[in-house]
């Protein structure tokens, strides 16, 4: 079981297909299948083990939802660059699939995954600080409007983070204040499959 690389979030925002064939370029896909791989992992065996075995910590259920959200653009970039990548991922899906619970080399990869986590919920917390939602014209029920309050009164973890992960998390979340804010009055938007939107449908009821 190979143990996961950390996770190169910049790399999110890269065009990969603009580098094409170039050393980098091939670095950055190979640690972004590394990356995506450890994802599956984590997700499937949670989904799979964490009802019966107590042995290991598994993710949470907003953990989890977290993770599905990263990994989802992680394969967006990747589609560009990958041509095979629907038959890299079953074999993935596959191997992780073959895994059994509470084996003692998933430790790292919930670890991966958690930090993956922690990062995507608290982009999507700092940015829930800055929008505002109540003016705007497209659709947002009573139920995500209540999430977004719970959203709004939940503290995130990266208060005292250090400077290089803070300047990423505001900087990411302010790109998604500011979609919502550019698409206040866009009836087409919805704001409940961003980023912000999903997990504050995700965060738990008190």
């Amino acid at each position: 079981m190979r143990r996961p690389r950390a996770l190169s979030l910049a790399l999110l925002a890269c065009a990969l297909p603009s580098a094409a064939f170039s050393q980098e370029a091939d670095e950055e896909v190979g640690q972004l299948l590394t990356d995506l791989d450890a994802m599956i992992i984590g997700t499937q065996v949670t989904t799979r083990c964490a009802l019966y075995d107590s042995s290991l910590a598994y993710l949470t259920p907003l953990e989890a939802a977290a993770v599905e959200i990263r990994r989802r653009e992680v394969e967006t970039v990747l589609a560009g660059a990958v041509e095979d990548l629907p038959d890299e991922i079953s074999v993935m899906r596959d191997e992780a699939n073959a895994i059994a619970c509470g084996a003692p080399g998933l430790e790292p990869f919930l670890d991966f995954n958690r930090q993956i986590a922690r990062d995507v919920t608290d982009i999507a917390l700092i940015a829930w600080q800055s929008i505002e939602i109540d003016r705007c014209a497209y659709f947002a029920d009573d139920e995500f409007m209540a999430a977004v309050e719970r959203a709004k009164a939940t503290e995130p973890t990266a208060t005292g983070a250090e400077p290089e992960r803070a300047a990423y998390l505001n900087e990411t979340a302010q790109a998604w204040v500011t979609l919502f804010n550019e698409n206040c009055f866009n009836l087409g938007f919805e704001p409940t499959q961003t980023l912000p939107g999903l997990i504050a449908l995700a965060l738990p009821i008190d």
